[in-house]
């Protein structure tokens, strides 16, 4: 309590100090009053009862300060003073603050923005309950050989083997599965494709999360046999539903099955590996899927059990595997198993990027402190003599401290208000500028926002700042012989310390802006490389479409293959298609299936079997995309039927790695998923291809005829002769006039696919931003090397005086200014070129075809630098090259 009173007492003496302040002074003059009243009381004279009243108290302002100080508010009235100093000070120089508040404003937003977007996506927690015990798991053979990268989106595990880890595994609390399909969706309004997340009915317990409206999945309902059940994120159901409760319990149609709605996710909901899914099924697994050991199809999470460690499940996760290797050698050969936290398997490779982003977005910040740093120990020198005063005045080096300080702060602070709104805008171009594919594998980045940990991170980002070019000043200055300016002139000629330090900021500023475009320079070239890489086919004017054919309407592969060829005419016949062809995966967008094999006369042990990945085409798939024939033929119509030989055709990766570049021609295979499977006969070799991504490697492939085995979800790609967007229309209207029930899925042009795709994503999202930075880094660093050169010309204004006077000639003092600059520039690119070495690495994994130490790259982002420099100091140069030597003598 007696605390509290305390606190209670200086607040009011802060916050109504006139009013603090009379009751002292009244209250001090009281008792001066009383001693005089007992002196005149004594027998003394008014003169003398006064007199001695005040040696007896003491004097009044001495003891005033002694009850103030008391208070202890005086470092907060200290504060309150320098911050209205400052603020007058800075009224008198406004262009000097909003300089200095734009150019902090832009390196705040700058980082605060990029800030939000990297803890959307690696420090924000996942919308579950504990988070961290979720772990993504699969099980990976020819996968990581196929195309050189493990990435989580290829682990997959067969269903029989998902149940014995689920039977077996004590380390995990649960294990769930998921995949994705699309499907109609009919009865809530136009028909609609809709993709839609397959569980296990236990998924949303393992993840922890609870339905807004009505139930979750029950045991049972993910048996083929079980009952048709959906539950809808909030999102759909607000945007498809209107919100409406009575939603729940309504039927809508699913391809061609009744699904009954059972409850709706919580808003915010998402999960990132089912993409952007608005509804959740349980799995219906048909006898293939819930059977056969050598399928690998499903996705699988698990929660650690209470206890549990990450390192203890991966150790019984391990000898699980082993033991099913060991059980079921053919179908689980050379597996092996694979593990990473939920986070990992969502991030992915973006997390490189967004770290290198942001340490670029931080050295840009540096840059601006440094920049106002220099701005501000010049505009420090102008003031030397205001200093001087104040020391002479009895204001001590902490007290001249702070009032730097309190001015930087009030510049910082102001450059983050306004920092704040750019971040905002900054945040909103970050996420417009990610492909909306990359944001439905990442959702939570649509939330990117400015929270409480944002706002945090911008206000110490502030403080710092305003420390960060506030306090090195403060200290140079504070730091001189004060009494100097009052003894002599105020012109001074260049050098010393305060000199020294200018230099070396600038210095500093040349460095980090030539890293930053000697990153912005690799990844631009990086992607330049990325973009000019042969796929191995022509991939202009290419449009890609999927149609789906319910069962109900297709019962039987007869059924498909009569649309196939209806539909396949009708498009063939439009004006501007040049030709069109059906394919099980389209190029460059990676996954598909693989198949085992074995090569007729080639010893294989069991398990040991080749893998590669497999593709259905059409007959004209390799005229329509321009894929080259290597040797021997490509498909004819007759082996594109459904009883037509059992042929296969081979890319040329996979020649050299099953054959080792012998002649494949003749050579038959036989797949290993079927004891009933025949041999089939290599009959060509066509050209490798881009599959997984444009920076993937050119994986071993197989083709087979499509219409030997037709699936009811098929994807086509026409070439046009025109722009393939204007094509759409007349394409949905040949399928209308096909099937009236049917919808055109995902049309998209391969240029669409291609901007859209992991592989350049990574490449262009960093390209543009480093680029950015860059730019504005060497703006600031060369706005500071113009300011350093121009305030050094004015400090030496009187010895070029002299030197003209002397006999110097213009270019003479050009070249003396001009080379002062050109050293501190080369010295900055030559530190610049050093940590560029050692940064650049950080970079590696998102290059393409170019070395981190890219020798081009680094002698043209140097050239350039220097020349911008000498450019910067050249306007300076230029001014005292024709100056009056007269005029400069009388220069004070």
């Amino acid at each position: 309590m007696r605390a509290f009173r305390k606190m209670r007492l200086r607040l009011r003496s802060l916050l109504r100090r006139p009013s603090v302040e009379r009751e002292l002074e009244a209250e001090l003059r009281f008792h001066l009053d009383q001693q005089i009243e007992e002196n005149l009381a004594s027998g003394m004279t008014p003169g003398q009862a006064r007199r001695a009243a005040l040696g007896t108290i003491g004097g009044l302002t001495q003891f005033e300060e002694e009850c103030r100080d008391m208070r202890r508010v005086k470092i907060i009235e200290n504060l309150l003073q320098d911050l209205h100093f400052g603020l007058r000070t800075l009224r008198r120089t406004p262009a000097f603050a909003a300089v200095t508040v734009f150019t902090l404003a832009l390196g705040i937003g700058a980082n605060t923005a990029i800030f939000s977007v990297v803890r959307a996506a690696l420090l924000r927690p996942l919308p579950y309950a504990q988070p961290d015990h979720l772990i993504t798991l699969g099980e990976v053979r020819g996968q990581e050989a196929l195309s050189g990268q493990l990435t989580a989106s290829t682990w997959n595990v067969s269903y029989p083997n998902f149940l014995d880890w689920r039977t077996q595994s004590k380390t995990f609390a649960s294990l769930a599965g998921f995949t994705g399909d699309g499907f109609t969706l009919r009865g809530a309004g136009e028909p609609e494709t809709v993709l839609a997340v397959q569980a296990t009915t236990n998924f949303l317990s393992t993840l922890g999360v609870k339905p807004f409206l009505g139930r979750g999945f029950h045991a049972g309902e993910d048996l083929a046999e079980g009952p048709y059940v959906a539950l809808l994120t909030h999102s759909y159901w607000k945007s498809r539903f209107g919100g409406d409760p009575q939603a729940v319990g309504r039927s809508i149609q699913l391809d061609s099955n009744s699904v009954t709605i059972i409850g709706v996710l919580p808003a915010g909901f998402e999960f990132a590996p089912g993409g952007s899914a608005p509804l959740w099924v349980p799995l219906h697994l048909g006898p293939a899927m819930a059977t056969r050991r050598n399928l690998r199809w499903l996705s699988v999470i698990g929660r650690l059990a209470p206890g549990a460690t990450p390192a203890q499940a991966r150790t019984e996760m391990d000898l699980i595997t082993a033991s099913l290797v060991a059980a079921y050698p053919k179908e689980n050969g050379a597996l092996r198993l694979v593990a990473a936290p939920l986070r990992d398997r969502i991030v992915g490779r973006v997390r490189p990027l967004l770290l290198v982003v942001f340490g670029a977005v931080g050295c840009v910040l540096l840059i601006a402190c440094a920049n106002v740093a220099n701005l501000t120990m010049a505009r420090a020198a102008r003031r030397r003599r205001e200093f001087a005063l104040r020391a002479a005045l009895g204001a001590g080096r902490g007290r001249l401290v702070s009032q730097f300080l309190a001015e930087s702060l009030m510049l910082a602070s102001a450059g983050g208000a306004l920092g704040l709104f750019v971040a905002r805008a900054g945040t909103a171009l970050l996420i417009a500028a990610i492909p909306q594919n990359q944001l439905d594998a990442m959702p939570f980045l649509r939330d990117a926002r400015a929270d409480p940990v944002v706002l945090a991170f911008l206000f110490g980002t502030t403080i710092l700042t305003g420390i960060a070019f506030g306090l090195a000043p403060a200290l140079e200055v504070s730091n001189r012989n004060l009494g100097a300016p009052l003894k002599q002139e105020s012109r001074t000629s260049a050098g010393g310390a305060g000199t020294r330090l200018r230099q070396a900021v600038v210095i500093s500023e040349i460095a980090f802006s030539l890293v930053l475009l000697i990153g912005a320079g690799l990844m631009v070239k990086s992607l330049a490389a990325l973009l000019d890489r042969n796929p191995g086919f022509d991939t202009r004017r290419l449009l890609t479409f999927s149609v789906f054919l319910p069962p109900s309407s297709y019962p039987e592969n007869p059924d498909a293959i009569r649309f196939d060829r209806d539909f396949m005419e009708r498009v063939r016949a439009l004006p501007g298609v040049a030709g069109i062809a059906s394919t099980s995966v389209v190029p460059l967008t990676g996954g598909g299936n693989t198949i085992r094999f074995l090569v007729e006369g080639q010893p294989t042990s069991i398990g040991q079997e080749g893998e590669c990945f497999i593709r259905d085409v059409s007959s004209g798939y390799f005229s329509t995309l321009g894929i080259p024939l290597v040797a021997g033929r490509l498909f004819n119509d007759t082996d594109d039927t459904a009883s037509g030989p059992k042929r296969v055709l081979v890319n040329q990766s996979w020649v050299n790695r099953h054959l080792h570049g012998e002649n494949p021609l003749g050579r038959r295979i036989r797949f290993t998923n079927s004891p009933t499977q025949p041999f089939r006969e290599i009959v060509g070799v066509v050209g490798n291809i881009a599959e997984t991504g444009l920076d993937g490697p050119e994986d071993p492939m197989l083709f087979t005829p499509y219409l030997q085995a037709p699936s009811s979800f098929i994807t086509y790609i026409a070439r046009t002769a025109g722009d393939p967007a204007g094509a759409i229309g007349a394409v949905r209207g040949a399928l209308r006039s096909t099937d009236q029930q049917l919808i055109l899925i995902l049309p998209a042009t391969m240029d669409q696919i291609i901007a859209q795709s992991p592989s350049v994503f990574l490449r262009r999202y960093p390209s543009f931003l480093l680029g950015s930075f860059a730019g504005l880094a060497l703006i600031l660093s060369m706005v500071g090397l113009y300011g350093l050169i121009s305030y050094s010309v004015s400090q030496r204004t009187r010895e070029v005086g002299i030197r003209v006077a002397l006999g110097a000639q213009g270019r003479d003092v050009l070249r003396l200014v001009v080379g002062e600059g050109t050293r501190l520039a080369l010295i900055g690119v030559g530190l610049g070129l050093f940590a560029a070495v050692g940064l650049t690495r950080l970079m590696r994994s998102l290059l393409f075809g170019v070395s981190t130490v890219d020798p081009p790259t680094f002698v043209t982002v140097a050239v350039l630098v220097t020349l911008v420099a000498i450019g910067a100091c050249y306007i300076p140069a230029n001014r005292a090259s024709r100056m009056s030597p007269i005029v400069a003598l009388r220069y004070e």
